[in-house]
């Protein structure tokens, strides 16, 4: 079980800690995986710049009166984070393991952010602290793979099917012809269907319909071996808890050299930066209370834990009908209601008794989506969708819920209207990250995460909640459990 594989430049454990996003791992739990001779990976999306005297993350200080001022801030917040981060890690490491960075595609200023974290944290002897970039949300492109040999790092890309490996190696073909086994250090597959965060599911698979992970991951293999990259390891993410339920797959000739990620898992560790509370949620998760849902403002699929937020959105769901601004033969029944504006709203008489059954129950205040429907939610939740508009820093590449765009060509908007059945997924994540009510932010979680619960590795012998070091945790895993 714990047979070193050659990843991003060293032969190293098969283990890989998740990289997630926005403080949910950073440099201080990075570096504990990687001076345990695993890869250790912290999240350059929101890096943390600093933390208060309870140990809490620090809230970019943003000030800029425009979206765009406010992007600007976040993209030289995210560079200072992540330098600083990458620190840490490389202190922690102590010459052990490997150091990567994970960066979202979809998130607002990557790229620069990217190339300004790896030109901070070059070493004067040559080198730098980080080994490895990873990216997912979105596929690296010539520009990333640029900056990544520019500064002497691999690219590991982050992807959920051979599909995606076959676009990715058809766009970047002649820049990187030749150049793959060099430039990629090892490609993470990460499973649409039990991975936390974002997953990428495409508009050719059926979100309701799983597909075999060994199967996909052995297509995978072909498809690199096709490309010169039969020596480059594969990084299983998504669904590994024991891995002595992947037994069968080392030394297995149809999927090659082989690592395994563990997010979830990673969250239980003394290192992560998460609260108590929120390791405390995931021991009493039940199978079942993880959703795959595509309420991100990224258009992407995600999987997180169906608390009070995710709840809601589903029920804004349920309360949506198609409507007109003009009466007619096929809307001819008028919204009423002291929250419709003055122009008002029309709907099918097969919806009528619905509406009118949502405002009195309080959800009268109707929203217009880009879909053109009706969504019917409480006064407060309007206004808190109002205040996420005004309040976007811009850190998406683009974002449904507020229509921003970071493409100044645009006028840094979509051009499509904003869609108020998304979520705000900077004040969710930093809310959940700084410990607020965690019913109310989004919790990004693995699908198998309720398998914590059952465990024994997370109880003492008291019965009382036992929370491993990483190099406790590390020990564990090379029992197969």
């Amino acid at each position: 079980m714990n047979d070193p594989v050659f990843i991003d430049g060293a032969w190293v454990l098969p283990f890989v800690q998740g990289g997630k996003g926005v403080g949910a791992s950073n440099g201080r739990s990075a570096g504990a995986w990687a001076a345990e001779n695993a890869l250790g990976t912290f999240s350059g999306t929101g890096a943390a710049i600093g933390y208060d005297s309870r140990g809490v993350e620090i809230s970019y200080p943003h000030s800029g009166r425009l979206r765009q001022d406010r992007h600007e801030e976040l993209v030289a917040w995210s560079i200072e984070g992540g330098i600083l981060q990458a620190g840490i890690a490389h202190a922690a490491a102590a010459g052990k393991g490997r150091i990567r960075v994970n960066f979202l595609k979809m998130a607002g200023g990557t790229l620069r952010t990217m190339a300004g974290v790896l030109a901070g944290t070059r070493l004067p002897e040559g080198g730098n602290m980080i080994h490895a970039v990873t990216m997912g949300a979105g596929l690296p492109g010539e520009e990333e793979a640029e900056i990544c040999q520019r500064e002497g790092v691999y690219l590991d890309p982050i992807i959920s099917s051979v599909m995606a490996l076959k676009v990715l190696l058809k766009r970047n073909f002649k820049k990187w012809s030749g150049q793959f086994s060099t430039l990629i250090g090892a490609v993470v597959y990460e499973d649409p269907w039990l991975a936390g965060g974002h997953n990428g599911i495409t508009s050719r698979e059926d979100a309701d319909s799983p597909q075999s992970p060994y199967e996909r991951v052995r297509a995978l293999r072909n498809c690199m071996n096709e490309n010169g990259m039969q020596q480059v390891a594969i990084i299983m993410a998504g669904g590994v808890w024991y891995l002595r339920e992947f037994e069968h797959w080392l030394g297995d000739p149809d999927i090659g050299p082989i690592a395994f990620q563990f997010g979830s898992r990673d969250l239980l560790t003394q290192e992560c930066p998460i609260s108590d509370a929120w390791k405390a949620l995931i021991l009493s998760m039940k199978e079942g209370d993880i959703a795959l849902n595509k309420f991100s403002p990224t258009g992407f699929h995600s999987s997180a834990y169906k608390n009070a937020m995710i709840e809601n959105l589903y029920g804004n769901i349920q309360r949506q009908v198609p409507f007109a601004t003009k009466a007619s033969e096929a809307m001819p029944c008028q919204v009423q209601g002291s929250a419709v504006p003055g122009n008002g709203f029309h709907v099918a008489e097969a919806d009528s008794a619905s509406v009118a059954r949502w405002i009195a129950a309080g959800f009268n205040t109707p929203l217009r989506t880009p879909d053109d429907t009706l969504i019917f939610v409480t006064p407060e939740r309007a206004r808190e969708i109002r205040e996420h508009r005004s309040d976007c820093v811009g850190c998406l590449a683009t974002c449904a819920l507020s229509a921003w765009s970071q493409d100044a060509d645009k006028r840094f908007v979509t051009g499509k209207r904003p869609d108020p059945r998304a979520y705000c997924i900077r004040k969710s994540l930093v809310g959940a990250i700084q410990g607020e009510d965690l019913q109310q932010q989004l919790i990004f979680t693995g699908h198998k995460a309720f398998q914590a619960g059952s465990d024994p590795f997370y109880r003492g012998a008291d019965g009382d909640i036992f929370i491993p070091t990483v190099k406790q945790f590390v020990a564990r895993l090379a029992t197969g459990n």
